[in-house]
């Protein structure tokens, strides 16, 4: 998903918004009604952008931003500050996905501690109180060159348990669906000597567990995957959407409920989605035909992601039932904002993502404004 630039969008923001604004008067909800968000612009790290992953209970936001030396490292934003999280040994960059309500924030990042002259490899990370700790990888191929397994952590839950994938003896290529339960991985992707691919992105307070998985990674012309929701030591596949032939679950609250994305194989295409109760079904993009991906869903069942608008271009979007907002009519006006992406949601509607201000790609967070007392 592409993000352009201001001036380039600029020509055409108001005949969008109208567009916008028609397709959501279609699907049961009005300028009237709809809540108004006051927005903060996170910043950066000391480069020129940033974007936004995941928010806690307590309005600490997760992501990555560009430093003033030109890499990318992860960020945890709190009390109005972005605080740098730094790499693993010897890495250049990292990037945050989630967190949990205890502060806890998970990613992957560069690893090197052997010295230039070796290469740097991905690892999934946690960071605390105690700083940033290595999650491990399921397998090494470990060589004079090659010291390190590459994994990912990508969803933690208030329990310390972590979803991810990591490296298998098949090569770095075939990845396993990985869960930390502790210090050591378990591979929960059909072990060691399996050819599927698969992933976890979610994980809920019961440790139920959603991702994708493609079970024959073996074979180069099969790259179709299915969203997969892992309980109780089983995967159940979600299927996809009439008509897709791909899916990928990307979050899952307390009830079960599961969001994400059904579409062609290589995803030039994808409807959003929700499951739940056995059943998937399509959650409505900002007009007939749009590409659309469900990204994050709270305990309320509040859903965010992004739609393309019929111009093609991407909008960050709110759901809440059948009903889909384009969060960029529910800002102040003229904030010089174009909110491209909602990527988390808490459990008081509070709202992060990434958009374009000032010709540059930020993180954002929204907040209601009531609960300023408005501006």
């Amino acid at each position: 998903m592409s993000l352009l630039s201001s001036a380039a969008y600029r020509g055409v923001l108001i005949f969008a918004a109208l567009m916008s604004w028609a397709s959501a008067a279609m699907c049961g909800w009005s300028e009237a009604s709809a809540p108004r968000y006051r927005i903060v612009d996170l910043g950066t790290l000391g480069g020129p952008t940033s974007t936004a992953q995941a928010i806690n209970v307590h309005g600490q936001v997760a992501g990555w931003s560009d430093t003033a030396d030109g890499n990318r490292h992860a960020f945890l934003y709190s009390g109005s500050v972005m605080q740098d999280l730094g790499t693993l040994t010897g890495g250049s960059d990292s990037y945050a996905t989630a967190l949990n309500d205890n502060g806890q924030v998970v990613g992957y990042s560069g690893i090197n501690g052997l010295g230039q002259q070796f290469p740097e490899v991905y690892q999934g990370f946690v960071w605390g109180q105690d700083g940033m700790k290595s999650l491990g990888a399921l397998f090494c191929p470990c060589s004079y060159n090659d010291r390190y397994g590459a994994s990912g952590g990508y969803a933690i839950n208030d329990r310390g348990w972590i979803g991810g994938d990591s490296e298998t003896v098949r090569g770095s290529w075939v990845l396993h669906a990985a869960f930390w339960q502790g210090a050591a991985p378990q591979d929960i992707g059909g072990g060691a000597g399996d050819w599927a691919i698969s992933r976890i992105f979610g994980i809920n307070a019961q440790g139920a567990a959603v991702g994708d998985y493609s079970p024959d990674a073996g074979r180069m012309d099969v790259f179709d995957r299915e969203a997969s929701l892992w309980r109780d030591g089983s995967r159940l596949g979600l299927g996809s959407l009439a008509g897709d032939t791909s899916s990928t679950a990307l979050a899952v609250n307390q009830r079960g409920t599961v969001v994400g994305w059904s579409g062609n194989s290589s995803g030039s295409i994808s409807h959003a989605f929700i499951w739940s109760d056995g059943r998937m079904r399509e959650l409505p993009a900002l007009h007939l035909g749009a590409s659309s991906a469900a990204l994050a869903i709270n305990s309320g069942g509040e859903v965010v992601g992004w739609s393309n608008t019929t111009e093609g271009m991407p909008h960050a979007v709110y759901w809440q039932g059948s009903h889909a907002k384009d969060l960029n009519l529910v800002i102040p006006e003229y904030s010089g904002w174009v909110l491209t992406q909602a990527s988390g949601i808490n459990r008081s509607g509070e709202i992060v993502g990434t958009g374009i201000h000032g010709g540059q790609t930020h993180a954002f967070l929204l907040t209601i404004e009531d609960s300023y007392g408005g501006e």
